[in-house]
């Protein structure tokens, strides 16, 4: 187990509950990778941030998904243009050999080094449903092959790369996968069953709200007051309040993260936010859809 445990309260810019701490702790101590879903804008991918941050880790190693992606992409690339580039090039014997042009991906990377790290995989449902599966082997034993490389020439990477074949990493030195979805494809079952599952929900209450954009916000409380902030907060929760279930993306704390900022960027006050609380100035910042701001305000009692 980690000497250093994650609170979920140990940064200046993150604020994770009692629970989802006990889960990511949990994850280490099972060497599982953490799969966390919750709606657009709710921390999912600062969330790593915040483990790598508060267990005293080197930066999050952030592998950002594409429809594109492939699992062998992410353990390790062979550069075949270069390799065949060179082999065009007279008295270059180095062609001959596939090492030279041979180099970890980042979880490949990752797996390999000596000390931990926090790995993300962002927006896994943005790819094939063959690369989840792709996978599955290498999350569970922290090691893979690179079947590319000739049995021949595993001598010459190994000296002068740092890995042969066979690229494992130490038990204790397994780094802690962050994998976030936003559930546009469903993932496989066995892939699931691999991983600890985190939902990160909308923070219940007010002074969690505050308690987050006071972090992330980038202004002192005598640039921004403690007055101003609350009814920014308040007035907030009625326009999501309403939104939630009648729109195609409710405000989360991004939104309200930006829409502060703007506030006191305009100069608004205690007393224009509380005017017309259902809507607040600059309401149109917190929607992300023409239809939404269509909709938004035939849903405002007036």
């Amino acid at each position: 187990m980690s000497e250093l445990r994650y609170t979920g309260t140990g940064t200046d810019f993150y604020l994770a509950s009692a629970k989802v701490a006990d889960i990511v702790n949990l994850a280490i101590d099972l060497d599982r990778p953490l799969l966390v879903e919750g709606e657009p804008g709710c921390g999912k991918t600062m969330l790593a941030s915040s483990i790598a941050a508060e267990l005293q880790l080197d930066p999050v190693i952030r592998i950002s998904v594409k429809s594109t992606t492939h699992a062998q992409d992410l353990l390790y690339r062979v550069n075949a243009l270069r390799r065949l580039q060179d082999a065009q090039r007279p008295g270059n014997a180095q062609a001959q050999y596939l090492y030279p042009y041979l180099s970890l991906g980042p979880l490949g990377e990752a797996i390999q080094r000596q000390q931990r790290c926090v790995v993300l995989i962002d927006e896994v449902d943005k790819a094939d449903i063959d690369f989840p599966n792709d996978l599955l082997d290498v999350l569970d034993r922290f090691s893979f092959q690179i079947d590319d490389l000739p049995d021949e020439e595993e001598a010459f990477c190994q000296k002068e790369k740092g890995f042969g074949r066979t690229v494992e990493g130490k038990r204790e030195a397994h780094p802690i996968v962050v994998i976030t979805s936003n559930r546009e494809k469903r993932l496989p079952e066995p892939f699931l069953r691999r991983c600890l599952y985190v939902r990160l929900r909308f923070p219940e209450t007010p002074e969690d709200l505050a308690a987050i954009v006071r972090m992330n916000v980038g202004l002192t409380s005598a640039t921004l007051s403690a007055e101003l902030l609350w009814a920014a907060v308040e007035a907030f929760q009625q326009v999501r309040n309403t939104a939630v279930g009648n729109t195609q993306k409710p405000p989360s704390t991004g939104e309200l993260i930006d829409w502060v900022k703007i506030l006191h960027w305009k100069g608004e006050t205690v007393e224009s936010l509380k005017e017309r609380p259902a809507l607040p100035p600059q309401w149109e910042m917190l929607f992300k859809t023409m239809s939404d701001l269509d909709t938004y305000p035939s849903l405002v009692k007036t």
